[in-house]
């Protein structure tokens, strides 16, 4: 009679981190990533809107400091705490034994958060309810950077299974994603510090592209993050995809959109490498897509979900654009000196169709429909977070909000395509069969 053995049992191998635990500390790394990126675009906006935080302090000495120190320097201040929020966040996502430092540090800094006002702690109660409880649970698989390698029992047979794929990454990927990065903190900072970075445009226009270049250094750091392993996963690979798209699509909008400013140049190099970098990994795909184990329910609902919003948004633009071409009044909004809106060229000429095509294989069951719907769904995601930054930021700092036509379908967009790019992301995560221990009888 021979046995299959679970092999951390017969090894005396401990599980894995519990899923609940490694699930929990990268959404908290995600979350303290986009505050970080939101309060520097606040305090780049309007300085002064963090004026009255401590005002109702408990002791005395931190209402003083806040207002001597920290508020005579708003702009310094408020960017250190936004590149400390940065940091605890890619602690947390790094893993290992920096994420337990990035635990403390989230931890205390909720904890010093209750000493500004008894309004804050309705906040800082809930999130130590969960941050408290999530740290112990995940402190244990965080004493070195990955769990040991389970090794394999030769005696033990059993069903072979596919284990989810890897690629192994290249020097130019990680050279390429460097340089990237570098220009789109350069280009981003350069739009929140500089005191006319968006000159002729709206102030509603201003406001939602440093809020812009807030997210888009979020989303710096997340491509340095997801290449930081000399072998890269699938989900990580169809993330950074998703990521690349993102950046194109938004400094081609700067590139055209934009009246010339000092970093026009930077925006010509990004544009350059996350197209060349898109592109490479696009055909990548088509010559050898990867396996999902995305269900047939997933795989309609996300098919029908891009090709409606396809056909709903060119539907949006053409209802402002055709009744200029048939005589009515100009299409608002405008570009720059009249020139045709970006967005209208973009969308209408590129974007769409491919966002429908990608629709079409997944209704057709097309073995590269999965992989693209992925980075069509993480594009869509971050581009909408994106945009609804402008108005968060505007809120936060009472300036105008200003919504476009498009403010209803996009803010739906966006909470439907957090949620299908969470699943389709977990579909490459996993192995395409899954194991069982299977015991034979003599």
């Amino acid at each position: 009679m021979t046995t299959t053995l679970d092999p951390r049992t017969a090894l005396g191998h401990a599980p894995r981190a519990r899923p609940r635990a490694d699930a929990a500390r990268h959404v908290v790394g995600g979350f303290y990533l986009v505050m970080g990126g939101i309060n520097a675009g606040i305090v780049a906006a309007d300085p002064q809107a963090y004026r009255p935080f401590a005002d109702d302090a408990y002791w005395s000495f931190v209402t003083d400091t806040w207002r001597g120190v920290v508020m005579a320097q708003p702009t310094a201040w408020i960017l250190m705490l936004a590149a400390g929020e940065i940091v605890l966040g890619l602690l947390l996502l790094h893993g290992g034994p920096a994420a337990r430092v990035g635990w403390v540090g989230v931890i205390t800094f909720h904890v010093l958060l209750m000493t500004f006002s008894f309004g804050i702690w309705t906040w800082s109660l809930p999130a130590l309810a969960l941050l408290v409880p999530a740290a112990v649970a995940d402190w244990p698989a965080l004493g070195s950077r990955s769990a040991p390698p389970v090794p394999p029992v030769a005696a033990a047979p059993g069903p072979r299974t596919s284990q989810p794929g890897g690629r192994r990454r290249s020097p130019a990927t990680l050279w390429t994603t460097w340089v990237l990065a570098v220009c789109v903190v350069v280009a981003s900072l350069f739009g929140l510090l500089a005191e006319t970075p968006y000159r002729s445009l709206p102030e509603a226009t201003v406001v939602s592209a440093r809020a812009q270049d807030a997210c888009s250094i979020v989303v710096a750091a997340l491509l340095l993050l997801l290449v930081r392993r000399p072998v890269v996963s699938t989900a990580a690979h169809l993330a950074r995809l998703g990521l690349l798209a993102y950046l194109l699509y938004s400094y081609l909008i700067y590139v055209t959109g934009v009246p010339m400013n000092r970093v026009f140049l930077v925006y010509v190099v990004i544009v350059g490498l996350s197209g060349a970098c898109l592109l490479a990994g696009l055909r990548g795909l088509l010559d050898a897509p990867p396996a999902s184990t995305a269900g047939p329910r997933l795989v309609r609902a996300t098919g029908w979900v891009l090709v409606v919003t396809a056909v709903l948004f060119a539907a949006l633009w053409l209802s402002v654009l055709l009744p200029f071409a048939l005589g009515g009044d100009r299409p608002d909004p405008e570009g720059v000196g009249g020139t045709p809106y970006p967005v209208f060229v973009l969308d209408l000429a590129i974007v769409l169709p491919a966002v429908a095509a990608v629709g079409v294989l997944l209704l057709r069951r097309r073995a590269v429909g999965p992989p693209l719907a992925a980075v069509a769904m993480l594009k869509i995601l971050t581009l909408f977070t994106a945009l609804w930054a402008g108005p968060v930021l505007a809120l936060v700092s009472d300036a105008e909000v200003h919504l476009g036509p498009d403010a209803g379908p996009s803010l739906l967009l966006l909470l439907a395509s957090g949620w299908l790019s969470a699943l389709w992301l977990r579909s490459f995560h996993r192995p395409a069969t899954e194991p069982e221990n299977e015991r034979r009888s003599p």
